[in-house]
């Protein structure tokens, strides 16, 4: 059975190619959704996106790239 969570971030990962996604679960809350460059994998300091849900994510990664 395939992680809902998992097939959302390979999904949001095939619509943005140069970006690296992932999740960090908090022990009070939801999940916090990330995104970097592939490129900005080594920038310090490090040039993350962060927000609450993958469609929020979505939006900054559309931000972030116009």
């Amino acid at each position: 059975m395939e992680n809902p969570t998992d097939a959302t971030i390979a999904e949001l990962e095939r619509d943005w190619t140069n970006w690296q996604i992932w999740i960090v679960h908090k022990v009070i809350g939801g999940p916090v959704w990330c995104a970097r460059r592939y490129e900005d994998r080594d920038a310090v300091p490090a040039r993350v996106l962060n927000a609450d849900s993958p469609e929020h994510l979505a939006e900054a990664l559309e931000e972030a790239t116009s």
